[in-house]
């Protein structure tokens, strides 16, 4: 709707900034999401399979799966095990998540943005050239 509201000049100005919000968003989604799996891997799944902590006992020749590991403590897990089995859903979770708060932000500031160009337009000329001469210092009648 806002789109309907605002002129050519704008819609233009409301596309850039779109455009350059969602890269924005895209980043800082992406970032989060390494980060997140990082640390399901090391804090939340701690028995998935890390090579820096674990040893592997079997591993099939043919596809390279590997069957069961061991870590330090000689603790033995395998594929079956809950920690493994859940880490693909922890995944799915935070991907949703992600995605639920990317898109609500990405709204959020596109509708303020919009609404920001509409006061813009709308704004009495009077008020703005009272606005500018406060900011530079001058003395208002």
């Amino acid at each position: 709707m806002d789109k309907l509201l605002l002129d050519a000049a704008m819609r233009e100005k409301l596309n850039k900034f779109s455009t350059t919000i969602a890269v924005v968003i895209t980043v800082f989604t992406l970032l989060a999401f390494w980060i997140g799996v990082d640390f399901m891997r090391e804090s939340v799944y701690k028995n998935y399979f890390n090579p820096t902590r674990h040893v592997i006992i079997d591993q099939d020749q043919d596809s390279g799966e590997i069957l069961p590991w061991k870590d330090a403590l000689g603790h033995v897990y395998t594929p079956e095990d809950r920690d493994v089995r859940l880490f693909p859903y922890g995944i799915m979770f935070l991907l949703l998540l992600l995605m639920g708060v990317a898109a609500g932000a990405y709204k959020i500031l596109v509708e303020h943005y919009a609404i920001i160009l509409l006061m813009q337009e709308r704004a009495p000329q009077a008020y703005l050239d009272r606005m500018a001469l406060n900011k530079e210092g001058l003395p208002t009648c």
